[in-house]
């Protein structure tokens, strides 16, 4: 009897069918490199259609690249970055945002309800912390992961709110959008608002400088997108039209260019045009909450909201080591008595797979 599908991670998964047929098709003929060709330029009108015209967008291969890359940009290297304690960003991209900005990290540990979300009271906190003189990193940037890394999604007011507290304090805020299609798949699910019209309120509406807006995850091989957008806020001193410039020479000094530019953009031409990358996040997200509600009746204890493809249980050493051998594959997190395991789900994943785990999970219980 074969394994069963592994819930560890959206990286894990393959292909989807947009983004497989996107890589087939552009790769028979001779098409201009790095950059300046049909592929990148539908990409980049496709992004401008769900965020806005006025927004300026860049490829690169990884979400790590997207991220330092946008905040590279729009910083200085004596400056901070505030983060929630456990994004990507502080624990996940090793020394890479302090290679390529050259600022220091500064974590957050919110104080509010939702313990996965920053929220503006945390960041006037981390400000007020500071002494503000030379012998300190200066007012930076404020980055937020959206769906949060614990399967959670900011609202368009929370983004909103999060922006003009960063702004007031002289700081400009980016989004990690590794799996913003999932939030975005949310949102239109629990509001019944059209994908771009979430796109536009979660970012430029919202007074957002920075979007990575996630390929990988949402079932491409490779490739995010880097999306820049004007406001007040970065206009009045200059910032956006400093980072528009600096960006490609960051990106290519850092050995980010890719010179057959079209199998990153083609794939994102494919999947936004035809609105597949919402549709495969809305399925993960679908059965991630099938996976909960299934977990919960079983009397397992569901640690954050279930607003994306991820949850995160509890379970005994026992439980864990009955799965993990009965083949299951997850992430787990926190101390080895109590494991706190996040189950993820892809665009791939099916209701057997989940059913699967369930079965398992129940005999367990």
């Amino acid at each position: 009897m074969p394994s069963p599908r592994s819930l560890r991670s959206d990286n894990n998964a393959g292909l989807c069918p947009q983004a497989a047929h996107a890589l087939i098709a552009c790769a028979t003929d001779h098409t201009v490199g790095y950059g300046d060709d049909q592929y990148t330029a539908r990409a980049v009108a496709a992004i401008r259609t769900l965020f806005g015209s006025d927004a300026e967008v860049f490829f690169v291969a990884t979400g790590t690249a997207a991220n330092t890359l946008a905040i590279a940009a729009l910083t200085e290297p004596w400056q901070a970055v505030l983060c929630h304690h456990e994004a990507h960003w502080a624990e996940d991209e090793s020394t890479a945002p302090e290679r390529f900005t050259g600022c220091r990290t500064v974590p957050i540990h919110p104080a509010g309800d939702s313990p996965s979300k920053i929220t503006p009271e945390d960041v006037e906190r981390a400000a007020d912390a500071s002494r503000g003189d030379v012998h300190q990193p200066a007012p930076g940037a404020l980055t937020i992961s959206n769906a949060t890394e614990f399967g959670t999604t900011y609202t368009p007011e929370e983004v909103r709110d999060l922006c003009d507290a960063a702004h007031r304090l002289d700081r400009i805020v980016h989004i990690d959008g590794a799996r913003f299609a999932n939030a975005v798949a949310h949102l239109t699910t629990t509001t019944g608002a059209k994908p771009a019209d979430i796109c536009r309120a979660m970012t430029s509406e919202a007074g957002l400088d920075a979007l990575s807006l996630g390929g990988t995850k949402a079932g491409m091989a490779l490739g995010e997108a880097v999306v820049f957008f004007p406001n007040e806020f970065n206009t009045k001193d200059g910032r956006f039209d400093r980072a528009v410039r600096a960006f490609p020479y960051l990106r290519k000094g850092t050995g980010h260019l890719l010179s057959k530019h079209r199998f990153v953009t083609a794939p994102f031409v494919a999947m936004l045009e035809s609105g597949a990358w919402v549709r495969h996040a809305a399925t993960a997200n679908g059965l991630a909450a099938h996976l909960a509600k299934g977990l919960t009746a079983l009397g397992y204890r569901i640690e954050h909201p279930v607003e994306s493809n991820a949850v995160f249980v509890t379970l005994t050493q026992r439980q864990h080591e009955q799965l993990t051998a009965r083949g299951h594959g997850y992430y787990c997190f926190g101390p080895q008595r109590n494991r706190l395991a996040r189950l993820m789900c892809s665009f791939d994943t099916t209701p057997d797979d989940i059913n699967a785990f369930l079965q398992d999970a129940n005999e367990l219980a």
